[in-house]
């Protein structure tokens, strides 16, 4: 229990009496009243104010009964007084050691409470994690009926949220393949290299047709140039291989690089089938740590989610050939291939390399790799004069630039299209991408 400001200010007043009856000599009588009296109003409003289970406990949730990872979440409690009273009320939700994953954006924890009214208290929380959190209390303070105190009591009630992979953001990447166009980054298009396609029909040879595509029985009847016209084949399983190692746990502005991948891996998983073909997934760090075969509709897609949410990542080396070995084993079928990656290290982005070939052989890979930010920075020049130290750290990170962009080259030297990447513009990359690959 505590005591308002009131209470403060009565013996403030009990002060000031005093102080004006210090000429008649009454001022220690004064003194002594004023307080018992004022000691006197506290202690009534201690035992008027009920205690104990005053109050019934209801979760509720504004729009949907789950949360999602780095966007704004509505969640709401219904607090009933069940009290003969009216009492000032703040609610506060014990998250105990999961309280550091979520950050409050406003707040509607305050109202007074008439007897027998129940009321909605609301707060705007934004998780900076994935998983699964359980709550186990609520805190609730109340003031006195004559306002002079304040009641605590801890209620428990048990409660569990999950967090999933941000989809607040589908219906953007949804209308945009509805328009058939790129998403807005101002990529450049793409050259494919074996993507699966259906014959459609034939047309007039145009200055820029691929010479390989010239139907020559067609050509020598109808006297010029004929070229066959192609669809890229739908229903192909299209893979997402993310890699849950070291180099994906490290933060980006708050969050770790292995959530905006996952978020990203359900964008695209959803504009895959929305465009008719299956998704599928392997996640994976030093083993395989899930598997999804390729599938689509509701149920598969509720499937994605489930297990997106649940994939925690670690500081240990990825498996590039366990897991390039794992999906050859269990997709037989040729698939287009995105994998999710990125390295801190050189030796790292060549075991990525070496292992390439392993999954070349079947499937067709696509390589998008997450921008290192801060190292990005720090090789930028700049005008100004520079001390020993930053002159030194800047080389540095230039060097560690210029080694990134030879691992880029060795790829494009296999033939293994890729695409560096902002953590923020991570999903349309590789949305991106995609829709280049299937058109």
């Amino acid at each position: 229990m505590s005591v308002t400001r009131r209470v403060p200010a009565l013996f403030a007043l009990a002060t000031v009496l005093t102080l004006v009856a210090y000429p008649t000599g009454w001022h220690v009588h004064v003194f002594l009243l004023a307080n018992l009296l004022f000691a006197g109003l506290v202690g009534l409003d201690v035992l008027l104010t009920p205690r104990g289970k005053i109050f019934h406990l209801q979760w509720a949730f504004k729009r949907s009964d789950n949360l999602y990872f780095k966007a704004e979440n509505d969640v709401g409690l219904y607090v009933h007084n069940i009290s003969k009273h009216r009492l000032y009320t703040e609610v506060l939700i014990g998250m105990g050691d999961a309280g550091r994953f979520f950050r409050t954006v406003s707040s509607d924890m305050v109202h007074y409470l008439d007897s027998g009214e129940e009321k909605l208290f609301t707060y705007t929380t934004v998780p900076a994690k994935r998983g699964q959190f359980t709550f186990n209390e609520v805190f609730v303070r109340y003031r006195g009926v004559l306002g002079f105190c304040v009641k605590h009591i801890t209620l428990p009630y048990h409660a569990s949220f999950k967090v999933y992979p941000n989809v607040r953001d589908l219906s953007k990447f949804r209308l945009m393949m509805q328009k058939s166009r790129l998403l807005p980054q101002g990529d450049k298009a793409i050259k494919t290299f074996g993507v699966g396609t259906e014959f459609e029909s034939l047309r007039t040879y145009v200055e820029g047709d691929d010479y390989r595509k010239i139907n020559w029985p067609a050509t020598a009847r109808e006297g010029k140039l004929i070229v066959n016209q192609y669809r890229v084949e739908r229903n192909q399983p299209v893979y997402i291989l993310l890699d849950c190692a070291r180099p994906m746990s490290y933060s980006v502005g708050g969050y770790k690089k292995l959530d905006y991948a996952i978020n990203a891996a359900l964008i695209l998983s959803d504009i895959v089938n929305q465009q008719g073909d299956q998704a599928g997934l392997l996640a994976f760090d030093e083993t395989v740590t899930a598997h999804v075969k390729p599938g689509k509709g509701a149920g598969h897609r509720n499937l994605l989610m489930e297990t997106l949410y649940a994939i925690e990542g670690n500081r240990q080396t990825a498996d590039y050939a366990g897991a390039f070995k794992t999906l050859c084993d269990k997709q037989k079928r040729r698939s287009l291939v995105f994998i999710f990656t990125d390295f801190e290290i050189l030796e790292e982005a060549e075991e990525l390399i070496a292992n390439m070939a392993i999954l070349k052989r079947r499937h067709m890979p696509f390589v998008v790799f997450m921008e290192n930010e801060a190292l990005s920075a720090m090789a930028a020049p700049t005008s100004r004069r520079e001390n020993r130290k930053e002159y030194y750290l800047r080389e540095t990170a230039e060097e560690f630039v210029s080694e990134r962009k030879k691992i880029f080259r060795k790829l494009n030297a296999m033939r293994i299209p890729n695409v560096e990447s902002t953590a923020e513009n991570f999903a349309v990359a590789a949305v991106n991408r995609y829709i280049q690959l299937s058109r």
